[in-house]
């Protein structure tokens, strides 16, 4: 993951008033070739990924036979041929392992070319004051930035929103960068958009959407369709939608002294272990630390106090609007 280049002020300032910029070229891209591809991911994704128009924008989690997130990717079709996954840092290897495991000689191939392109984010209210042609809402669109031919996709989540900027050769990374500077936008880095990401109380990659958790529990309903398709972990993900047996939440807190909170905190509440703590920052908006984590539905109500290893903490509702 890259350095951090601009102090946590000014990028957390241009994420949440104005334009902000991250270079993503860490994260995992794989491109597909053949009329099978999407039809094959189909069948581990809670999204569909079937039927989609060129420059159609997929946001799914890949789920195993007990229901469980292998990955979450974004799914950018570009043609009935071609697409793009976005995939989480040093996961692309992963996925199309996975994926050729299963490909019984469907007409489609994976290869992965993170290391020969690049990506940047842009995020922020203020996105179209940079003058660039803007994709709707869950699509892309080819654009030129600086002199380069690159791809513009919205993605809408889970975590921020963003545009994201895919150039194809990593040479032409800095003409990309430098000109969106020009068109006023401000770099950022991930401290900077994990604070607000939090404060906003959305749950991201490695924190709230691990292996340990069903899509459910870490807030994907929104890229989960219960009308698609049998997939890999569709009837677990579907028995725990019936019957409401979601088992833990993601939840806010906040420490009843002020004190500092850490990731991976256990809570406890009398001597029950009942969840831990996922991510935790020291907000700028509200002058304390606050956190998010997974607990047991019994406890996940707001005004709930729990033990950490921090000390007391108590429960508050999502985003963190009334601290």
């Amino acid at each position: 993951m890259p350095a951090s280049i601009t102090k946590l002020e000014s990028g957390y300032e241009a994420l949440s008033n104005g334009v902000a910029i991250l270079d993503r070229s860490y994260m995992g891209r794989i491109q597909t070739s053949g009329a099978d591809a999407l039809d094959l991911i189909n069948r581990f994704s809670t999204n569909e990924t079937i039927g989609l128009s060129d420059g159609d924008v997929v946001v799914t989690a890949l789920t195993s036979d007990i229901g469980r997130v292998l990955e979450l990717i974004t799914v950018v079709r570009r043609s009935a041929t071609e697409c793009v996954i976005l995939t989480g840092v040093q996961a692309e290897s992963t996925i199309t392992e996975w994926l050729d495991r299963y490909n019984f000689g469907e007409d489609c191939e994976f290869s992965v070319y993170t290391e020969c392109s690049a990506q940047i984010s842009i995020s922020g209210p203020n996105v179209a004051q940079l003058g660039l042609d803007l994709p709707e809402d869950e699509k892309m669109i080819p654009v030129v930035i600086g002199g380069v031919s690159v791809d513009l996709a919205h993605v809408p989540g889970p975590s921020l929103s963003s545009y994201e900027v895919l150039i194809p050769e990593r040479v032409n990374f800095i003409n990309v960068w430098e000109a969106l500077l020009m068109a006023g936008a401000v770099p950022a880095d991930e401290q900077a958009f994990d604070t607000l990401r939090i404060e906003r109380g959305l749950p991201t990659r490695s924190h709230e959407i691990t292996k340990d958790n069903n899509p459910l529990e870490a807030g994907l309903e929104s890229f989960v369709s219960f009308t698609k398709g049998c997939y890999m972990g569709q009837e677990v993900i579907a028995r725990l939608d019936t019957y409401d047996k979601i088992q833990r939440r993601i939840v806010g807190l906040v420490s009843t002294d002020g004190s500092r909170l850490s990731k991976d905190s256990k809570l406890r509440h009398t001597d029950r272990d009942i969840g831990r703590i996922t991510s935790a920052v020291k907000s700028p908006s509200f002058g304390q630390d606050i956190a998010l984590a997974y607990v047991r539905k019994g406890f996940a109500t707001p005004g709930t106090l729990l033990t950490s290893d921090n000390g007391l903490v108590q429960v508050v509702a999502l985003p963190f609007l009334d601290l």
